[in-house]
């Protein structure tokens, strides 16, 4: 292959070039190729995996290192050199985590964590120019940030906090002894989620790696039968069916929201709603866009949840008031997310301030009027209660 090949090629992707004939008779570009060749042979993989790993005639360490093994060939053959980051923050927080002070060890690892991944986002900002592949290293990074703080949290948990002072999912999730080098390396870059996730509960995944996971399962299951039937929960709605800003993003990303709950949300002494919001626009990345777009839904949220307190108990009275009103608040939803969410796609700051002036900015002056004029708690105001779902993702506001 001539030099100007060469070049293309790496230009295409920062990992293998062995699947660039592939490429070039699809037509697909090759970062792509080697991401959907990965996830394939992921899949292959997890069948040996199950059945000739499976934990009856394996042992815990070996079937963490052959999934770590894989795992780490997997972002080595789609990042090439770049794979060395994901190596780097995860030996890194393993060092916090076993050096730093219980009491202290979640914060010390989000604030490393969260660091580090924005160095990198910065990088891919000045090295990419907005030109970013579709595919590259910050998303295993990504992943991996949400499961090294969420294990340090519950590290925390088990090991600091007092049982009666978490609530049930803390509780259930508190790892209660630091997990070692294996251990952590194959919960972080284990093949099975090292790409694209999503992010497992620590507790849940070394159940996995044991044989045990199914036998937990079916008790939860149990218990959960024994208190309520196990069959009157509400299904959690779509994004395309919700009737409120926080329940489209609640069910958008749902891993991702539950690791915002878990590690800001329910963690936060004052400002939670909105510390919550500016932590999700740094973990997605350092372009412009995510934080217009984030801190846009701040006074959204407020006012959407003024707008429900203030009103919706007079629609309650008949089906037909109850139909109108989620019609109603189903297409402002949707209108209004159209609007939050375009500068996540424009990302940088001149062609989202022209969408906002060609919009007149209406949605922000509609947000904070509604903030203003309508009381925060009306008279009469009783709050609700709604259910709780499997992934305690729905809470009362």
């Amino acid at each position: 292959m001539d030099k100007k090949g060469n070049t293309d090629i790496a230009f295409k992707t920062t990992g293998c070039t062995w699947l660039s004939l592939v490429s070039d008779q699809v037509g697909v570009p090759l970062d792509q190729v080697n991401f959907i060749a990965c996830q394939v042979f992921g899949l292959a993989v997890a069948f040996w995996f199950r059945l000739c790993l499976n934990p009856q005639r394996t042992t815990p360490e070996v079937r963490h290192a052959v999934a770590t093994i894989i795992g780490a060939s997997f972002v080595m053959f789609c990042f090439g050199w770049y794979a060395i980051h994901v190596f780097i923050l995860v030996l890194a927080c393993y060092g916090i985590m076993i050096k730093a002070s219980v009491h202290k060890v979640h914060r010390y690892t989000m604030i490393a964590s969260l660091g580090y991944l924005t160095v990198c986002q910065v990088s891919r900002v000045f090295v990419f120019d907005y030109g970013i592949l579709s595919t590259d290293f910050s998303g295993p990074l990504m992943i991996i940030t949400q499961k090294i703080t969420t294990l340090a949290f519950q590290v925390h948990d088990g090991m600091c906090q007092k049982q009666e002072e978490l609530t049930d999912d803390q509780r259930r999730l508190a790892v209660h002894s630091m997990p070692s080098l294996l251990e952590y390396l194959s919960y972080n870059i284990n093949f099975m989620s090292v790409l694209v996730g999503p992010c497992s509960m620590y507790k849940e995944y070394i159940e996995f790696i044991k044989g045990q996971h199914v036998q937990h399962r079916l008790k939860r299951v149990k218990d959960t039968s024994s208190q309520q039937n196990g069959w009157d929960k509400i299904p959690e709605p779509s994004p395309m069916t919700a009737t409120s800003f926080k329940s489209f993003i609640d069910n958008w990303n749902i891993q991702t929201a539950l690791w915002l709950k878990s590690v800001c949300y329910d963690r936060a002494p004052y400002y939670r709603m909105p510390l919550t919001f500016v932590l999700s626009a740094i973990w997605h990345g350092v372009y412009p866009g995510y934080y217009f777009t984030f801190i846009t839904a701040i006074p959204i949220t407020l006012a959407a949840r003024s707008v429900r307190r203030n009103f919706r108990e007079y629609f309650l009275s008949s089906r037909g008031l109850k139909i109108c009103y989620d019609v109603v608040t189903w297409a402002a939803t949707q209108l209004t997310v159209c609007y939050t969410v375009m500068p996540f796609l424009l990302l940088a700051v001149e062609p989202t301030m022209q969408y906002y002036r060609s919009m007149y900015f209406h949605v922000h002056v509609i947000s904070i009027l509604a903030m203003i004029l309508l009381p925060s708690k009306p008279s009469g105001f009783k709050p609700e209660i709604h259910a709780r779902h499997s992934n305690n993702n729905v809470k009362e506001n």
